[in-house]
């Protein structure tokens, strides 16, 4: 009897020292979790570095009626832009963040006067470009409800936009021809909450978030010839989206988004000139991972709007998790 019970207690603890071994996760498979898979936050000691490459051409609008409208008078351009993004945890629920924007933004202007005394046309164009560091992004997540051992998780974090890049307006010809500022000149904080529901092949998220930008002195035209005080308005913007793994290597992500944006002030009063703004936004995503190295496409295809722009943003990212 003896033995049967010490058999017995033998192999009660080999298996629960089976069940703890299954549990440990190696730290090379935690870094190569997906975009679908891995924590809202990096792991304790992991290092991420990321590029991601932007383009958009500005050439349509939604005006009043919420309608899309082209540019009057064959003005088109383009804005493209190259951000670094670094990610450090520092514990398995905090993470630190700090982007670096590299900006390129080009208008071009074409125009044909005409001039009754002579009977004659007479063509305009210009251009200008604002090219250079833009504004720092240094930011924080804690994950509030951890994703370990949960389907279920939750994250706040804080973004702190320092004004870094060029504010005001360079190598001025005209109205029209000039350098134009890579950054805003302001200080801005922006918290953000994320939840995300995790049924594998599946996950689910939706966020909200609130920018608020401090008041700043910058020249509001290329002419000025002393800054004027603005307050850059405020914005809201909440989206959800649903993701899911095509294959091992494969995610495929669908977001839609709303932002709104309230009226900017100038010397302390909102401009009378100015309105709200709004804009509802779908964005696919596909990205592929091997390993530790991760690839992303993404298009930002406005819906709707009112006031602002209406062209189709392209986005390409490249990561990798040291």
């Amino acid at each position: 009897m003896k033995k049967i019970l010490l058999i017995y207690i033998l192999l009660m603890v080999a298996s629960v020292a089976m069940s703890q071994t299954e549990k440990i996760i190696n730290p090379a498979d935690l870094k190569q979790q997906t975009v679908i898979t891995e924590p809202l936050s990096l792991n304790k000691g992991f290092f991420r570095v990321g590029l991601f490459y932007t383009y958009s051409a500005l050439d349509k609008y939604f005006n009043e009626s919420k309608k899309k409208n082209y540019f009057p008078e064959s003005t088109w351009g383009s804005s493209s832009g190259i951000q670094l993004w670094l990610q450090y945890g520092i514990s398995d629920r905090l993470m630190v963040e700090f982007g670096v924007p590299y900006n390129n933004d080009l208008t071009n202007i074409h125009r044909k006067i005409y001039i009754p005394e002579s009977d004659t046309s007479k063509t305009y164009n210009a251009s200008n470009r604002g090219r250079g560091i833009g504004d720092i992004i240094a930011s924080a997540t804690y994950q509030i409800i951890p994703s370990k051992d949960n389907k279920f998780s939750l994250k706040a974090n804080l973004d702190l936009t320092i004004p870094t890049g060029r504010k005001n307006f360079k190598n001025v010809v005209s109205s029209d021809q000039y350098d134009g500022p890579t950054g805003y000149g302001s200080f801005s904080l922006t918290p953000r909450v994320t939840a995300r529901m995790l049924v594998y092949p599946y996950s689910f998220t939706a966020y909200a978030s609130f920018n608020y930008n401090f008041n700043c002195n910058r020249m509001l035209y290329p002419t000025d010839t002393k800054e004027t005080n603005i307050m850059d308005a405020y914005s809201l913007i909440g989206g959800a989206s649903a993701n899911i793994h095509l294959n091992e290597w494969i995610a495929l992500i669908n977001e839609i988004n709303f932002s709104y944006w309230g009226k900017d002030k100038i010397e302390d009063v909102p401009a009378s000139t100015l309105y709200t703004k709004w804009a509802l936004s779908y964005e696919p995503r596909i990205v592929f991972q091997i390993r530790r190295f991760r690839l992303g496409e993404a298009v930002y295809i406005p819906l709707k709007g009112k006031y602002v722009g209406a062209n189709v943003m392209y986005v390409i990212m490249a990561q990798y998790v040291f």
